[in-house]
C-alpha cells in the first residue's frame, strides 16, 4: 500500500494513503487500484459581480473571502485530501454542460457529501442545483443561501439565472436575509433584483443587521446559539468524516 506524507500548516503530520495493489488469481503481477478516500466537498456560488464582471461592476469576490476563511479552518483535511472547495460564479451552474463542466467533474464520486453555499444569484441557482444533482443521484448534505436574489423579471432578461423559483433538495437547508440597519448601494441593487422571500423550508431561517454585500458576515456570524451557518455547515462536515 501506498502512502504519502502530508504536513498541515498546523504542525501536524498526517499519512495519507493514496492506492493499494491487488494480486488477481490469474495473474501474479501486481494491479494498482486507487482508494476511494472519503472527501467532503464545498461549492460556494457567488452572485452578480462576484467572480466576473456583471455589466460595469465588479468583481467583488464577496463569497471568496467566506470560502477562504473557512478553507484554513479546514487546511489540515485539505491536506489530507478529505476536504476541498471550489469558488463559481452562479452562471458556473445553471445548465448540464456547466454543471458537468464546473461541478460535476470535481466530484469523485456520486455519494460524496456535497455543500453547497450560495450568495445571492448564487444562492437562487445553488437552489436549483440542489433539485439537479439530488435528480442525477448525487448526495447533498446541506444547502445554505445567503441573501438570495432572483425573483424579479427584470433580473431574469439581463442575467443567467432559472426564471422559475427553486424548490431545494438537501438534507438541511440554512438560509440568511440580510436587514440591514444602514442601507448601502449593494441593498439596492438586491432590493432592484428582488429578493427570494422564503416562508418555510430552511432547517434555520434568519434575518441579520448586515448588507446584502458582506456574504462573509452572513456566513461566519452567529444565528443560533454561538454557532454561525459556516460552523454548522464545518460540524456537519466533521461528523460525514468520523463515518
Amino acid at each position: 500500500m501506498a502512502s504519502e506524507t502530508v504536513t498541515c500548516a498546523k504542525g501536524n503530520t498526517y499519512k495519507q494513503q493514496s492506492e493499494h495493489t491487488l494480486t488477481d488469481k490469474k495473474d501474479v503481477s501486481e494491479k494498482t487500484v486507487p482508494i476511494e478516500s472519503t472527501k467532503a466537498i464545498v461549492f460556494f456560488i457567488g452572485g452578480a459581480g462576484d467572480k466576473e464582471k456583471y455589466y460595469f461592476s465588479g468583481p467583488f469576490e464577496n463569497v471568496k473571502e467566506a470560502k477562504l476563511k473557512f478553507d484554513n479552518k479546514l487546511e489540515c483535511l485539505m491536506a489530507e485530501g478529505k476536504y476541498t472547495s471550489e469558488w463559481l460564479g452562479y452562471n458556473e451552474v445553471r445548465g448540464k454542460k456547466d454543471i458537468q463542466k464546473n461541478v460535476l467533474n470535481i466530484i469523485p464520486y456520486k455519494s460524496c457529501p456535497i455543500y453547497i453555499v450560495g450568495h445571492s444569484l448564487g444562492g437562487w441557482n445553488g437552489a436549483h442545483l440542489t433539485t439537479i444533482m439530488t435528480g442525477w443521484g448525487y448526495k447533498i448534505k446541506m444547502l445554505v443561501t445567503l441573501d438570495p436574489v432572483g425573483e424579479g423579471a427584470l433580473v431574469w432578461l439581463g442575467s443567467d439565472i432559472y426564471m422559475d423559483p427553486p424548490v431545494p433538495t438537501a438534507e438541511r437547508w440554512l438560509n440568511v436575509k440580510a436587514t440591514p440597519s444602514k442601507p448601502n448601494d449593494s441593498d439596492s441593487v438586491a432590493d432592484f433584483g428582488e429578493k427570494w422571500i422564503i416562508g418555510s423550508g430552511p432547517a434555520i431561517n434568519v434575518n441579520m443587521d448586515t448588507n446584502h454585500a458582506n456574504a462573509n458576515a452572513m456566513f461566519t456570524r452567529p444565528v443560533i446559539g454561538t454557532q454561525s451557518v459556516g460552523d454548522l455547515v464545518h460540524e456537519s462536515i466533521m461528523k460525514e468524516l468520523a463515518k
